[in-house]
């Protein structure tokens, strides 16, 4: 029996194609189910002695009939699974019997099919020097078995196995990748009998979303869900199709295939849950079944648009088109990842580089920069601007110029002895290896000042930014690699003062009002009928230490005015939303217009308790008539807001606060400091009515059932600058509780 190796296989199979196959009898429908009943067989078997055996004999029968193409195949079919059971010189042995079936009767699919089968088992070269040529000279295994899988399908269009291999094929290939290929023989088949068979129907619509048609590939996949086969996994897929291209309606499927609790598709939504959840969360998803698991994961989704001040279903669209963006650009040519001490993130995914997965966890960035340069390796820089904070990303690909690894400094790719010394005062690093640093920074400027600095400033200076600059990328790699994010971007940057200030009660619980203001110079006003209108949405929430989120809201305001606001006056507004006593973080936007907006930096707010327990204070209002910003907590009481923080000394500031949590009828005492600065400094002439050097004002009152606080104060005795008011009320028992604000006084 002929032995051959697989380099000469390939051979065999270029040749057959070239010169066309002999006109011989098609492989029967018998022959088809002798041999799938095999395979059926041999799947269920895990013993190889027994295995061993059987091929023992079936060696001494084909010898004795050798032109019997059915024998060969069988025989070929008993060595695939010695292969899969661990014995894996038998792939090579099952090569050899299809490539002689394939000799005997090249127009059977079973014969290519089964060489393609073999030729993946056989695999690539162990050194990697004859893997990678064979890479390059398209003989890598996948290639070899996608030709064979073609090959199948093009002797019998309408065989469902070879084209469901050739498709599975195709999308594991990572080189000379065999899409078009494939997509060609799936078209072929729409017109036979394979064409509506649902393994084939669930290939051609994954081919035809990797080739970038999502309408054919959602018409595919809504025919395999058609045709009953397995429901969940054709949702799964119909809605991930219809969220890579946006359509937010694509969510409906999504959670509906989850509740299902078929294998396959709970396996394929897990795969996907893991490029950005935490080990809780794949624990928590584990444990869901049902309808629990479908509820579970639109929790998940849903807090990450809340979050994220997102509309519903936005987060989980922009996972993705994240994930196929990631499939077509950060894709890894091969899984044997090397690293070296710089490379001290390992993400341990075998399918995208560093960089998809800081794309797939955080989207497209603001900013890339790279640098190419003798003796310099491959490398990148990402920033994402925050307003928390930028975050700057680092890649450099070092042996495999495909793949990007996460580093912690740019200067990591001139090396680790060079990005060490670097770090040392007056360590003589000079000659091109100081160029390249330089030309490295200056490539690097428009991401961060810190590279313009480090350009300009050495010694010990230097020393401590080239620190700084690996401690940024130290935490930015932290961050970026165990959280995700899906920021709101406006194309144009809005000016506004907001003030985020928890005080009042509605019937409802208490309130966090949210005020704002726009000068006219930043705002773009809409000409309407006898004036301009301006829209201005506001988005907030808020959510506990654990993130579960307790206040959201997102509402839009029509103002209609006579004429456009004057760029040195302001666009005022309040929004009040109800927030439940405890302290929260909160995130806050607003945008005005189509494309104009701003996302404030993350902060956090107090919500006082009602109930007795000692005293507790509501957040300070300061404001004034000026503003013309205004509340009624009660019919007689009227609040004002001033967003700007900025009081003119000729006016009078308006304090407003509430007190919680003492008896009616019990006395307390009130102190209100001002000082200077925030929140310290020098002391100032007393302004509550009287002389002196401290400025501190004391009340002894009574506690009632109205917790509103209003008090007046003149400003006409400050000079220009910053203040912090303070105040704190001491119940009898001797607790506390304290607010303070910051104020600026301007020129008259």
């Amino acid at each position: 029996m002929p032995v051959s190796r697989y380099a000469f296989r390939l051979g065999c199979v270029a040749l057959v194609a070239l010169l066309g196959a002999p006109r011989l009898a098609a492989q029967s429908p018998a022959d088809r189910a002798q041999l799938e009943q095999l395979r059926d067989s041999l799947a269920e078997l895990r013993d190889t002695v027994a295995l061993l055996r059987l091929e023992s004999s079936m060696i001494e029968a084909t010898k004795a009939d050798r032109s019997n193409v059915m024998r060969h195949l069988r025989l070929g079919f008993v060595a695939l699974r010695l292969g899969e059971l661990g014995r894996k010189s038998h792939y090579d042995d099952a090569a050899s019997e299809f490539q002689w079936a394939i000799d005997l009767q090249p127009t059977w699919p079973y014969p290519w099919f089964g060489m393609g089968l073999a030729e993946y088992g056989v695999g690539d070269s162990k050194v990697s020097v004859v893997a990678g040529l064979q890479s390059m000279l398209g003989r890598d295994a996948l290639t070899r078995s996608a030709l064979a899988f073609a090959k199948s399908a093009e002797v019998d269009p309408a065989f469902v196995q070879g084209l469901v291999e050739l498709a599975a094929t195709a999308l594991r290939q990572r080189v000379n990748i065999k899409l078009d290929v494939a997509l060609a023989a799936m078209r072929r088949a729409a017109s036979t009998s394979a064409g509506s068979h649902p393994e084939v129907l669930l290939a051609r619509g994954r081919v035809e979303r990797e080739v970038g048609d999502a309408d054919s590939a959602i018409t595919a996949f809504r025919r395999y869900v058609s045709s009953g086969a397995n429901r969940a996994l054709g949702l799964y897929e119909v809605s991930r199709t219809r969220l890579w291209v946006g359509d937010l309606d694509g969510q409906l499927a999504y959670y509906e295939g989850a509740g299902y609790d078929d294998s396959a598709a709970v396996a394929a939504y897990r795969a996907d849950l893991a490029l950005i959840a935490s080990d809780s969360v794949l624990k928590q998803f584990d444990a869901a079944r049902g309808a629990a698991r479908a509820s579970m994961l639109r929790d998940f989704w849903t807090v990450r648009d809340q979050h994220d001040l997102q509309g519903p279903g936005a987060r989980l669209a922009e996972h993705h088109r994240r994930f196929f963006y990631s499939r077509r650009n950060f894709f890894l040519a091969g899984t044997n990842r090397h690293y070296d001490i710089l490379e001290r993130f390992r993400s341990g995914n075998p399918d995208f580089d560093d960089r998809g997965i800081i794309y797939i966890r955080h989207g497209e960035p603001d900013a890339r920069a790279s640098y190419r340069g003798a003796g310099v390796e491959a490398n990148e820089s990402w920033r994402y601007s925050r307003p928390d904070g930028d975050l700057v990303f680092h890649f450099v690909a070092r042996e495999d110029v495909q793949d990007y690894k996460l580093v912690e400094s740019v200067f990591d790719a001139l090396g680790f002895s060079s990005a060490v010394l670097l770090q040392i005062p007056d360590s003589g690093v000079g000659g091109s290896r100081a160029r390249q640093a330089q030309e490295l920074l200056l490539s690097r400027e428009a991401l961060s000042p810190m590279y313009g600095r480090l350009q300009r400033i050495g010694g010990a200076s230097g020393a401590r930014y080239h620190a700084d600059e690996r401690r940024l990328g130290r935490a930015s790699m932290r961050i970026g690699t165990t959280t995700d994010s899906y920021g709101l971007r406006f194309e144009r940057e809005l000016t506004a003062r907001t003030e985020v200030l928890a005080v009042g009660r509605d019937s409802g619980g208490p309130l966090v009002q949210l005020t704002y203001a726009i000068p006219g110079s930043s705002l773009v006003p809409v000409a309407v009928e006898g004036g301009v209108r301006y829209d201005v949405r506001l988005r907030f929430v808020a959510f506990d230490s654990t993130g579960r989120v307790v206040a959201t809201v997102d509402t839009a305001r029509h103002f209609i005015a006579a004429a456009p606001v004057p760029p040195r006056e302001n666009l005022v507004g309040r929004v009040a939303v109800r927030v439940p006593p405890g302290r929260y973080t909160y995130r806050l936007a607003l945008q005005q217009g189509e494309d104009g907006g701003v996302v404030l930096p993350t902060d956090t707010v107090r919500v006082a308790a009602s109930e007795v327990g000692g005293p507790r204070l509501s957040d300070l209002v300061l404001g004034s008539r000026a503003a013309n910003l205004t509340w009624r907590p009660t019919q007689s009481d009227t609040v004002f807001f001033n967003p700007t923080r900025v009081h003119r000394a000729a006016e009078e500031l308006r304090l407003y606060y509430e007190l919680h949590g003492l008896p009616i009828g019990e006395m307390y005492t009130t102190q209100v400091l001002v000082r200077r600065g925030s929140g310290g400094g020098g002391v100032l002439k007393k302004i509550f009515g009287g002389g002196g050097t401290a400025i501190s004002v004391r009340f002894e009152e009574q506690a009632d059932a109205q917790p509103g606080i209003l008090r007046s104060i003149a400003l006409d005795k400050l000079r220009p600058g910053t203040y912090t008011l303070e105040v704190t009320v001491t119940d009898i028992r001797g607790r506390k509780d304290r607010r303070q604000r910051e104020f600026q006084v301007a020129q008259r």
